[in-house]
């Protein structure tokens, strides 16, 4: 097969590099470190005079390809891609909407869940599926949700339809909207499972940790996070950083810009960092 060309190391130095699906397939590492790309590729100003027709189904493809070329084919990626996105409102996906000379919004809300969590988990899903399915190993994908997180790869999950998977999401009671507790609590996926927890958000974290650094459980059940510590989510959400550049310099013919991000726990801004 080809030569694997990008791989993932963990933020503390304490594991030897490891693949795409590696990496994605552990979501910590075994360190307790978060798994980032050993190096980044480079966008040119050519690539971005190249991408500047094309529609954001080809720009997600041309943008993620380098970080998983090797393992995932792509024809495989593009084909992928086309599903993750077909469930949005919007004909252009993520539209950019000019404001004044100088400001434009970027809507991310309109994925199947109105949240641009579904940008990373549509993809994220999809990609573990596609994995289990080679390999003939069913797998559980493990969820703490403050709301958005869970009803996205819930629906991801739902959507997919694949005998591989399941996903079990848990959230803090009363600490959730209406909307997203019913987004939850009424899917009908019989893949899919949904607990709640007395407490808040973060307390989640240690068990889950726990859970994921734990080698025996961990096969025994296939077990997955895919919060935002799973390198997969912050790499399928910088294509909108991509996206709104290429719009903002056809608005604005501007070649630099100020990106303003509402965000609660930095992993709509990390992704950010890998463009």
């Amino acid at each position: 097969g080809k030569q694997i060309e990008m791989r993932y190391v963990s933020t503390r130095g304490g594991c030897q590099p490891v693949s795409f699906e590696a990496a994605i397939g552990a979501g910590y590492a075994p360190d307790g470190g978060l798994y980032v790309p050993e190096t980044l590729p480079r966008i040119t100003a050519e690539d971005l005079d190249a991408w500047r027709t094309l529609d954001f189904t080809a720009v997600a493809v041309e943008v993620l390809l380098p970080f998983l070329d090797g393992e995932v084919s792509r024809e495989e990626l593009a084909e992928l891609l086309s599903k993750s996105y077909e469930g949005y409102d919007a004909p252009e996906t993520i539209p950019v909407t000019k404001l004044t000379n100088t400001t434009a919004l970027v809507e991310l809300f309109h994925g199947p869940t109105l949240c641009f969590k579904d940008l990373g988990l549509q993809v994220a899903v999809r990609l573990l599926a596609l994995f289990a399915r080679k390999r003939n190993e069913p797998r559980t994908l493990l969820v703490a949700t403050t709301g958005d997180t869970g009803p996205a790869a819930l629906r991801a999950v739902a959507d997919v339809d694949d005998p591989s998977l399941r996903c079990v999401v848990c959230f803090p009671w009363g600490q959730i909207s209406d909307l997203q507790r019913r987004q939850m609590t009424c899917a009908s996926s019989e893949a899919i499972r949904v607990c709640c927890f007395e407490g808040g958000g973060d307390d989640m974290d240690a068990p889950i940790k726990r859970l994921s650094l734990d080698t025996t459980f961990k096969a025994q059940h296939g077990l997955i996070g895919v919060n935002s510590y799973n390198i997969v989510r912050p790499l399928a959400q910088q294509v909108h950083y991509v996206w709104l550049y290429l719009r903002c310099r056809e608005l604005f013919s501007c070649t630099s810009l100020d990106v303003v991000v509402p965000t609660g726990a930095m992993g709509n801004l990390c992704a950010a960092t890998f463009v």
